[in-house]
């Protein structure tokens, strides 16, 4: 799809490594302006040092705490600004839970994982329908959910629960905004070679041994570049009519 992306202007968060960094190389390599938004400033210095020669001021970085409602709508004003406009918002930027079932849950982690992985979402999506609402513009939104938030079985309590929830989300702004020319998906990886579980030390015994149920079934990891691929699609020409869908990247595990 070379060229795809020719003359839109992106925004992703997480965007500094794993799977956002690759859509932020996809997402430049079609053709796209795009900021880089991680709360993490020395992978986005490493981003912006790898990439800067190739493309120059097409990429822009920003440190942003995407819990923060007020850092998610500046991260949109600023791209609006840093390009004259913004076509694509993709919410990328997200945590697991440690696989911590509801027996197991605290209070902390569970408003920590809805803060990033959910209200994260809904501040962006705000931001960016008001946007687009007033400057009359068609706009696409991609909203990075989970085969966790299709399969209640594969993650913890809060990590299922805010994916659902990112889905429910998503279909809720497509349906209400279709016809403003506004079309809002969501990415369903399953298991990909990412960073996301890094952060993942102590996993709950009983969540691990209920959240591997099936991994045979599985041949292999997907990779972060194959998620980029599906990003890439969803804000083309080519997906015009597609609205309000999920879309799973898993390799068949989910169809067993």
């Amino acid at each position: 799809m070379i060229g795809a992306l020719k003359g839109k202007a992106a925004v992703i968060t997480g965007g500094g490594s794993g799977i956002g960094k690759s859509m932020v190389e996809r997402y430049l390599a079609e053709g796209a302006s795009v900021v880089a938004a991680d709360i993490n400033e020395a992978s986005l210095k490493a981003l912006l040092e790898e990439l800067e020669p190739e493309y120059g001021d097409k990429l822009k970085i920003l440190k942003v705490n995407v819990s923060s409602k007020e850092e998610v709508e500046a991260m949109i004003d600023y791209t609006v600004e840093a390009f004259g406009k913004v076509d694509v918002v993709i919410n990328n930027a997200g945590i697991l839970d440690n696989l911590l079932p509801i027996a197991e849950m605290p209070d902390d982690v569970w408003e920590r994982i809805m803060n990033i992985n959910l209200n994260s979402v809904m501040y962006a999506c705000r931001k960016a329908v008001q946007y687009f609402l007033k400057e009359k513009r068609e706009g696409t939104i991609i909203n990075t959910a989970s085969l966790s938030g299709l399969c209640a079985g594969r993650g913890g309590l809060a990590y299922t629960t805010s994916k659902f929830a990112v889905v429910g989300l998503t279909k809720n702004v497509a349906f209400m905004y279709s016809d403003a020319g506004i079309r809002c998906n969501a990415l369903c990886p399953g298991a990909i070679e990412s960073n996301i579980g890094s952060g993942m030390r102590e996993p709950s015994k009983l969540g691990l041994t209920k959240a591997v149920t099936g991994n045979s079934g599985r041949h292999r990891n997907g990779s972060a570049d194959e998620v980029a691929t599906a990003a890439v699609f969803l804000a083309s020409d080519a997906a015009s009519f597609i609205n309000g869908e999920t879309l799973t990247i898993d390799g068949g595990w989910s169809a067993y």
